[in-house]
């Protein structure tokens, strides 16, 4: 049994458990065998409420997939993940970590607040989570303390980004990608091909036009209409998919932005004599790593762009680190507050639910009823709003309180 406030709250939070894998100790292509579709989460969802589990959401990005959950064990969640992607329960245990507690939370503020993302203060993270929660609590899959968790997980990631400069500057891959063509010679002259029309290529063709004054630059995608439309808007040139084979020949560059299952740029796509610079953005890596042996050609993935460009500005973020842990700190703390309240506000609702019953089954008076006073329930809501501030702040006295008060409704 549990007897305080505080051992609750403990044994509320120990029961939140993580395992994930991710950048730090996983490279793109172990990454992309564990990436989670919302397909796949459709089967997790399933399986988790076999397992009676009431709250649980996958966060999986091109750096990272990790599963939250409020659960009895690590076992359950390998278990639940492994059943759905495409790799082996040995990679897992090799690469995978796994946090409970006031460490799972912390991390979970940390992802938020982009202090654990591969870039530094990357901000897109925030809305990745919420599109992940979103998805779970679709299936019902989001419990209170869950929600109300997250809640103020996403007010701190909000006060860092407002307060501090951890995210501050341009700072995202295809923006890398930028900068490791402005390293090269003769860029300006150079032929473009840009594979993919989703988020990352269009933002890699919108900062092409504004960095590198381009000889030209096409994009391809596997719907044409998709990457035709863009191609009107952003003033590019537009190619067909199915001409792959003869656009990676004739263009010098070539960057590409898809999530296909196998490689898109093959090695036999290439010959010896052909220079080529080829920028992968894709997670699972959609580039043959073969390529990197051949010598007339510069492959690099999302990994090296990351590790080697961006320090300017990731000095500045790196400075706010402190200011932004703090907050993080602040808001645990508030949380565990709420937490250690949690059960005496699932009390005082049931006692105003109880009340209001009762007060539908008192007669109303009349002058022939015999009836000379009607107990005041207002004055008992109010009563019991008084007593909830007094249990906040008096709570090492309040279960005598809330034992009394249920032993009383229930005769009632």
């Amino acid at each position: 049994m549990i007897h305080s406030n505080l051992t609750l709250s403990a044994h509320i939070l120990s029961r939140l458990h993580i395992i994930g894998i991710n950048h730090h100790n996983a490279g793109a292509d172990v990454r992309g065998l564990f990436s989670i579709n919302k397909d796949q989460f459709a089967h997790i969802a399933t399986t988790a409420k076999e397992k009676n589990i009431v709250s649980i959401f996958v966060l999986s990005t091109c750096n990272r997939t990790e599963v939250y959950a409020f659960a009895d064990n690590f076992d359950v969640l390998a278990t639940i993940l492994l059943s759905v992607c495409a790799g082996t329960n040995e990679q897992l245990t090799k690469c995978c970590y796994k946090k409970n507690g006031s460490d799972a939370l912390s991390h979970l503020n940390k992802v938020a607040a982009g202090i654990d993302s591969q870039i530094l203060g990357d901000y897109e993270i925030l809305g990745q989570l919420k599109a992940a929660v979103n998805l779970s609590l679709s299936y019902g899959l989001i419990g209170p303390i869950m929600n109300r968790m997250l809640g103020f997980v996403i007010q701190a990631s909000k006060k860092i980004k407002t307060n501090t400069k951890l995210s501050s500057g341009t700072v995202s891959v295809s923006y890398a990608a930028i900068e490791y063509l402005q390293k090269q010679k003769d860029v300006s002259n150079k032929k473009i091909l840009v594979i993919g029309a989703g988020k990352f290529g269009r933002n890699v063709c919108k900062n092409l036009h504004v960095y590198i004054p381009c000889k030209e630059v096409t994009i391809i995608n596997r719907t044409n209409e998709v990457a035709k439309v863009f191609a009107e808007a952003a003033a590019v040139q537009f190619d067909k998919y199915e001409n792959l084979p003869a656009l990676v020949k004739s263009h010098d560059v070539i960057i590409v932005c898809t999530n296909a299952d196998e490689y898109t740029i093959q090695k036999n796509y290439f010959t010896v004599q052909e220079s080529k610079i080829i920028l992968d953005l894709s997670v699972p890596l959609n580039a043959d790593p073969a390529l990197a042996e051949m010598d007339n050609i510069q492959l690099a993935d999302i990994d090296y762009l990351s590790r080697n460009f961006l320090n300017s500005t990731i000095n500045t973020r790196k400075a706010a680190l402190p200011a932004a842990m703090f907050i993080i700190e602040e808001n645990q703390h508030k949380f565990t507050e709420w937490l250690n309240n949690y059960h005496i506000s699932a009390h005082l609702n049931e006692w105003k639910f109880k009340l209001s019953e009762l007060k539908m089954f008192i007669p109303v008076g009349c002058e022939m009823s015999g009836i000379s006073e009607i107990p005041d329930f207002d004055k008992a809501q109010k009563a019991i709003n008084k007593l909830a501030v007094g249990l906040r702040t008096n709570n090492d006295k309040g279960c005598r309180f809330i034992n009394s008060i249920n032993d009383y409704l229930a005769l009632q």
